[in-house]
C-alpha cells in the first residue's frame, strides 16, 4: 500500500521484482550442509526469509556438503575423510538432500501459480 507520493508504486514494484528474482536465484541451487561437533550456527528471520549462517572454522574436516545445481543438473558432494566410513551420518544426509530436492517441484508450481494469478491467467 502507498501513500500516494510520487514514485510509490514504482518503489514497490522495484521491490516486489527483486523479491521474485531473489526467490528464482534461491531455486536454481540446493545446498545441504551436516555438520557434525560443537558448531556455531546464527539463524535469521528477516520477513518471510530465513537465513543460517554456520561459523567457518566449522565447514573445515567436518561438514558433509552436497551442491545441486538445478539448471545444469551438476551434483557436488563432499565428504571429510574422517566420514568415509561413518555409513549412518551418511544415509542422514543423504536422506536430506532427497527431502531438499523434493520441495524444488512443489515450490516451482506455486511461483508458477502466482505468476498466472498476478498476470491475470488464472486458468480453472
Amino acid at each position: 500500500m502507498t501513500n500516494g507520493a510520487p514514485g510509490d508504486d514504482d518503489l514497490d514494484a522495484e521491490g516486489f521484482l527483486e523479491k521474485v528474482q531473489n526467490t528464482f536465484k534461491d531455486l536454481v541451487e540446493v545446498k545441504v550442509v551436516t555438520i557434525v561437533g560443537d558448531v556455531p550456527v546464527t539463524i535469521t528471520t528477516k520477513g518471510d526469509s530465513t537465513q543460517t549462517t554456520i561459523g567457518d572454522e566449522a565447514i573445515s574436516g567436518k561438514a558433509l556438503i552436497t551442491v545441486v545445481k538445478l539448471l545444469d543438473g551438476d551434483v557436488t558432494t563432499a565428504v571429510p575423510k574422517e566420514h568415509l566410513g561413518n555409513a549412518e551420518l551418511r544415509a542422514m544426509h543423504t536422506e536430506q538432500v532427497a527431502r531438499s530436492l523434493e520441495v524444488i517441484p512443489r515450490n516451482l508450481n506455486t511461483l508458477v501459480d502466482m505468476a498466472k494469478n498476478l498476470l491475470g491467467r488464472n486458468e480453472s
